[in-house]
């Protein structure tokens, strides 16, 4: 049974977003296939940006398939902490709808992350993105990742893709 304090911490979630390591040091270290003997120190749900579900949703002019990869893994986010979106789980389809009817798209179907507090003010801080000219160190990111209350969503392609980073492996994978 996890203790009181560990309780109380994971009902404060923080919605930490550090979109920082540069591309080519991140893709050194981003895998997507985790080894079983990797460490995964909190549970996400898997939403796939193209599920059959959300993938034609429109975010402004693009897909949820083709633009959604950072509202997907915000998604995902909330979903491991349990914040519901109005009432119901957080996915990609709720969350952009959401997102839509209150202001939390830019034209350019970027999302707007000072919005997503709203969703639950009480429970999510946007803290990111940290950005910084050499990236987080590996060490600092399994920091992040092992405080329970802190989410890893890294850009691995210069704005172009997001993905929720949910632990790593003895060979430095992510």
């Amino acid at each position: 049974m996890k203790s009181s304090a560990l309780l109380l911490i994971s009902l404060l979630v923080s919605v930490a977003l550090l979109a920082s390591l540069t591309e080519s040091r991140l893709l050194r270290h981003v895998t997507t296939e985790f080894t079983p003997d990797g460490v995964t120190p909190f549970a996400y749900p898997l939403y796939k940006q193209c599920d059959s579900r959300w993938g034609k949703d429109l975010i402004e002019t693009g897909t949820v398939c083709a633009v959604g990869c950072l509202m997907s893994s915000v998604s995902m986010s909330l979903g491991g902490h349990n914040i519901t979106i109005a009432g119901q789980p957080s996915n990609p389809g709720t969350l952009n709808a959401w997102l839509k009817s209150h202001g939390g798209y830019d034209s350019g179907n970027d999302l707007e992350e000072s919005v997503v507090p709203n969703i639950n003010p009480a429970r999510i801080t946007w803290k990111g993105p940290i950005l910084t000219k050499t990236g987080l160190t590996p060490d600092q990111i399994k920091a992040y990742l092992s405080d329970g209350h802190s989410v890893v969503i890294a850009d691995v392609m210069n704005g172009r893709l997001f993905v929720l980073l949910v632990g790593w492996d003895d060979n430095g994978n992510f």
